[in-house]
């Protein structure tokens, strides 16, 4: 980073997240391997006991402006709350992790968004959702001076705030920013032409598995299409190497799915896996990352951890195999807890990380583009 301050602009959602850790043997699962799928099953009219319940901030945008603000970056934040308690809570950690709240507004016709998270079994939660004020978002876009920033990060995009994405993308890139996104399930499926309207305007998407099939699923990938991308041997191939992607009726070869998207229009494209890794796709190589070895306690937010750090590392001057390396790491710190936050890493702590084991110990080249 230059000595001129690197100002970075995150939009989206913002929660009060109430965490309920439930005991395995109290609370039963079903998996359909067909689906592979696990559901939850809470019986109606019964009192189960939870080994832990707190409340915490969360959201998305919440968790991308404090991990890249302890990254070292000057964050200003766009989302919503209501004028209530969560939102007065919301809006003093903010300010303690000293992001910007200049577009940090009161709804006051809304309640702050909320959410209820139940981890049990391998930790995943389950997630009840009031989105509350996040929905009012595109109300408050003709105030921001996109120019103000060199990088815009888009997070998902809650209920009707979703009909703002194309003009937030197509703003920011007429005033030179740089543009991030990690928009979620339902952009990709029920608003799909909204976000392939400016796709070719995204630097950087990053999208987990479930995501990533969803946008496949409306890209639809031909059976035979080549892929660009030439495969290379190494000693144990990373799961979706091996199985692809299951997409509709067919199973989509990875670095066919990687083409597919990347030819939608992004430039930078990142696929976590959960506990198998992840991979980055920088145009021309396409580098994976095992995750962490680390007990988790809860997996929301390591997405936005990944994400946000891939980003800060990129216009930090680093190159992708130690951004995929470093985004890695702050994801597993983040599961290590209970909460979306408490995890994130601060640049020092990265920066001691890498040194004290480098990235190329860890990152392996899967494969290069043909030019």
């Amino acid at each position: 980073m230059s000595d001129t301050p690197f100002r970075i602009l995150v939009i989206g959602s913002v929660t009060i997240d109430n965490i309920a850790v439930v005991a395995t043997q109290d609370i039963e699962r079903i998996t359909r391997h067909d689906e592979g799928k696990s559901y939850l099953l809470l019986e109606q009219g019964r009192k189960i006991d939870a080994e832990n319940i707190s409340h915490h901030v969360g959201g998305g945008a919440a968790n991308v402006a404090i991990s890249m603000a302890r990254q070292g970056f000057d964050i200003d934040i766009l989302a919503l709350v209501g004028d209530d308690h969560n939102g007065k809570k919301i809006r003093q950690t903010l300010s303690d992790e000293g992001i910007g709240l200049d577009h940090f507004i009161t709804e006051p016709n809304s309640e702050t968004g909320s959410s209820i998270l139940i981890y049990a079994h391998d930790q995943n939660a389950a997630i009840f959702t009031h989105r509350g004020a996040n929905t009012c978002l595109t109300r408050y876009l003709d105030k921001i001076d996109f120019s103000n920033y060199q990088l815009v990060y888009v997070g998902c995009l809650s209920g009707n705030a979703h009909r703002g994405f194309p003009e937030i993308v197509r703003r920011a890139k007429e005033a030179g920013c740089y543009v991030a996104t990690n928009p979620g399930v339902g952009q990709l499926t029920d608003h799909i032409d909204e976000f392939l309207s400016v796709a070719h305007e995204i630097d950087y998407l990053s999208l987990n598995k479930v995501e990533t099939v969803a946008l496949l699923s409306q890209l639809a990938p031909g059976r035979n299409n080549s892929s660009n991308i030439h495969t290379i041997d190494v000693e144990r191939r990373p799961l979706l190497m091996e199985t692809g992607l299951h997409v509709g009726e067919c199973w989509l070869p990875l670095k066919d799915a990687i083409e597919t998207i990347c030819h939608a229009g992004p430039t930078y494209f990142s696929l976590t896996d959960g506990t198998e890794g992840a991979y980055l796709f920088d145009g021309k190589t396409l580098f994976y990352c095992p995750s962490n070895d680390v007990t988790p306690w809860g997996t929301a937010g390591a997405g936005d951890a990944f994400a946000s750090t891939i980003v800060a590392q990129l216009v930090s001057g680093y190159g992708p195999e130690r951004a995929l390396y470093a985004a890695t790491r702050n994801a597993g710190s983040v599961v290590e807890h209970v909460d979306t936050q408490t995890g994130l890493l601060t640049a020092a702590a990265i920066n001691q990380i890498a040194m004290d084991s480098p990235p190329s110990d860890h990152v392996l080249l899967l494969g290069k583009r043909s030019q």
